[in-house]
Order: structure tokens, then C-alpha cells, then sequence
């Protein structure tokens, strides 16, 4: 079994982060900086209201705010901020996340597989994916740190199942296995 086999057949919910960092469209680049500060992240995903969302799918979403039904419209990342401090003369923190945030976003579904969020991460230079459910809602966040971690698993078992050993160099000690 490759390595390319096993990325294709792991879905992105079994590595994403499910308690993902917001901010409303209307709140301040200082509240989104502040936010990013204070939980040492390196972006917010911007939430809109919608009406267009029907129905729920509790089990995906519960840990999200339903009763809103709010959907990712855009996202602000570290590179957002630097590009608007070295933009401008001084950095603007009363401006609304809206006018920063790199939009539109680029979602993929849990059930997307790690080899398609790596091709499309790398086809728009990005390092995060919101992930949404079917009816819009976020779910979660695939990064490139979340893809790493699969990366080096689905490595750790290759090395495992096929046994492979190399003199003198301990490569599953290296990556941090048993």
C-alpha cells in the first residue's frame, strides 16, 4: 500500500480541528488580531448570518452556534495583517474584518480526502481549509500542521507494515514512534 493510496482514503475529519477560532463580519481587525493573540493561532475564519440554511445536521455541527446559522464568507490569516500593516502607513484596527479578510473562502467537506485538501492548498497557496457540512455550516479547520500529522502517520505505518529498517538510523524514533 503507498502512501499516495492511504492520503486518498483518509478523510479530512479524521485530522481537522473542530474548535475553530471566529469572528462576525462587522467586528475589527483589532478584535480578529486580538482573538488570533490570545489563542496563539495564526488565523479567524469571518462568519455571515444566513438564511438560506434549512436544516442542521446536529451531529456535525454541535459544537458549533446552530441557532445562527452562520457560515464561513472569508477568513483573516497572519498574512492578511502583514499585508495590510505594510500596505498602509499605520495599521487600521478600527477597519471591519470584511474589508481584510481574503474571501472568497476556500471550503472543503469532512468527507474530502487529505491527498485533495493538499492539491487544492497548494493550487491557491494556502494553509487552512474550512470545513463545512452540506448545509454550509463549519465544521472544522484542516491546516497544513493537521496534514503533517497525516503525513507522518500514514509514513509510520508504511514503515511498520513493510517493515523497513535502515542501518544505523532509527527513521520511526526520528518521526517520534514507539
Amino acid at each position: 500500500m503507498s502512501s499516495d493510496a492511504d492520503l486518498q482514503n483518509i478523510p479530512v475529519s479524521d485530522f481537522m480541528s473542530k474548535n475553530v477560532r471566529t469572528i462576525r463580519e462587522n467586528e475589527t481587525m483589532k478584535q480578529a488580531s486580538k482573538l488570533m493573540y490570545q489563542n496563539n493561532i495564526g488565523s479567524v475564519v469571518v462568519l455571515k448570518e444566513s438564511d438560506a440554511i434549512d436544516r442542521v445536521n446536529h451531529d456535525m455541527v454541535s459544537h458549533i452556534t446552530t441557532e445562527n446559522k452562520e457560515i464561513p464568507t472569508g477568513i483573516v490569516t497572519e498574512r492578511d495583517i502583514a499585508r495590510m500593516v505594510g500596505h498602509s502607513a499605520k495599521f487600521f484596527s478600527d477597519v471591519p474584518v470584511s474589508e481584510v479578510m481574503s474571501k472568497p473562502v476556500i471550503t472543503v467537506s469532512p468527507d474530502t480526502s487529505i491527498k485533495e485538501a493538499v492539491v487544492l492548498m497548494q493550487q491557491k497557496d494556502i494553509r487552512r481549509l474550512p470545513v463545512v457540512s452540506n448545509n454550509g455550516l463549519m465544521v472544522g479547520i484542516i491546516t497544513d500542521k493537521d496534514i503533517l500529522k497525516a503525513v507522518i502517520k500514514t509514513f509510520k505505518k508504511i514503515i511498520r507494515d513493510h517493515g523497513l529498517q535502515s542501518d544505523g538510523f532509527d527513521l520511526l524514533g526520528f518521526l517520534g514512534a514507539e
